[in-house]
């Protein structure tokens, strides 16, 4: 595949014109990373943070600081690779390359993780349009969510489903925003959480270390941070001169989401923690809003997250769904280039039904509660990034692949104590 592209009138790059930039080109640069943030953002991040505010205040921000500078390099360092690398393939076929171990281990993963993490984000969306429509069991409208997506997966009402809905989660994020205003948090404590680097005595429901990998697992991520160059290649963004719009974008979703978990987890902290509220359930972070802010304020957090879920049950189907795909074709080379797109593939479907499917039955009432669900599903995530960190940190290093391009020291870093951290922290919990 050739990837350096010289920029001319008739053969603009991608991100130039003749004429000069143009909206369409800026929105076709940043789309990919505004997909992939959508992606993340769920129940995972509001639940995580608020449980790590009502239990520890502030004490657990330093988990928070390093999880998203995580995210931030690893995705930036997957992005490199997927516009400069020097084979034109992407991060999974490099991955195939170290050893058809990856492709068995990720495929089986994708379609581990998929099927739990759309499961307690469909049981999360189910329950807040519950709550927001005041009737109706949360495993009904679980269920009905569960088939309006897959009814409406790749149609273009879905889309405009999904603006309406992402403008409801920017009303709850402008809410909570005004909210963590209103508290007056205290900067000193913020301050202290975020250098002491300090690990409190477990109190409450939650274990701190199921905290504290739900948290890791919530905003560093693990398999979902591959979405993104599924996301960029579909989206047309291949060439080397997109690389800075790219880590433009990305951070910009980084940071954004960062705001929504601070204010959140200061929500948690000076409203849930002073208030002897503790975070079982969704209903929970949505009567802290009820006592500021009287019912209207609920209603808002219900619809808010409610929009938030749908869309990442979507998000997550299809990036789970590729994902799974696209390590059958590495160990099945007949099957690649066979279809442009992977939604053209005809087992596409066949995936995210399943995994649609099978994600409903942890919305029946005899299964765990979500927020649990949520930090344990998380936590699983850091089992995986060992694997994905080990990966990326060969093949970014490789002048094989990056030639010049290669990492540098921070980013070596960053990527080496991420995997000595995930694994002392697995060994820690499980064994």
């Amino acid at each position: 595949m050739e990837k350096n592209v010289q920029a001319t009138p008739e053969n603009p790059v991608s991100g130039q014109k003749a004429g000069g930039h143009k909206l369409k080109d800026f929105l076709k640069t940043i789309g990919p990373a505004v997909i992939t943030v959508f992606s993340w953002l769920g129940a995972g991040d509001i639940i995580s943070s608020a449980v790590s505010g009502s239990t520890y205040g502030y004490a657990l921000m330093w988990i928070l600081v390093i999880s998203f500078l995580i995210r931030f390099v690893i995705v930036n360092t997957m992005t490199r690779f997927e516009l400069m690398n020097i084979k034109g393939g992407s991060m999974v076929e490099a991955f195939a390359s170290i050893s058809k171990i990856y492709p068995i281990f990720l495929g089986i993963a994708a379609l581990v993780m998929g099927n739990l993490t759309i499961g307690y984000i469909l049981k999360g969306a189910g329950q807040s349009l519950g709550w927001f429509l005041g009737f109706g069991p949360a495993t009904m409208w679980s269920g009905i969510l569960a088939v309006i997506i897959v009814l409406l997966l790749g149609r273009s009402v879905f889309a405009k489903l999904e603006s309406i809905f992402k403008i409801f989660l920017a009303v709850l994020v402008a809410v909570f925003i005004a909210l963590a205003i209103y508290c007056q948090p205290d900067p000193a404590e913020i301050v202290r959480g975020t250098f002491l680097f300090q690990l409190p005595e477990s109190s409450g429901t939650y274990d701190v270390m199921l905290v504290v990998l739900g948290l890791v697992g919530a905003t560093a991520g693990s398999l979902a941070n591959l979405f993104h160059g599924i996301n960029l290649s579909e989206g047309g963004v291949r060439n080397p001169e997109d690389m800075k719009g790219q880590t433009k974008s990305l951070l910009f979703s980084v940071v954004a989401g960062a705001i929504l978990v601070l204010c959140v987890w200061i929500v948690g902290a000076d409203i849930l923690r002073p208030n002897g509220i503790e975070v079982n359930s969704l209903q929970d972070i949505g009567t802290a809003l009820e006592l500021y802010l009287g019912v209207v304020g609920a209603k808002i957090f219900y619809l808010g997250v409610f929009g938030a879920l749908f869309s990442a049950a979507a998000s997550s189907a299809i990036g789970f769904g590729k994902l799974a795909i696209a390590n059958l074709n590495e160990l099945m080379p007949s099957r690649k280039g066979r279809y442009e797109k992977f939604q053209y593939d005809k087992i596409y479907p066949i995936v995210v039904i399943g995994l649609m499917a099978t994600a409903f039955i942890w919305s029946l009432p005899a299964m765990p509660g979500q927020v649990y669900m949520t930090l344990f599903v998380n936590s699983l995530n850091v089992v995986i990034v060992p694997a994905i960190a080990c990966g990326v940190l060969y093949v970014t290093n490789s002048k094989k692949f990056m030639g010049e391009n290669r990492n540098n020291l921070f980013e070596n870093i960053v990527l080496a104590a991420t995997t000595i951290l995930a694994i002392v922290s697995v060994f820690k919990t499980f064994f």
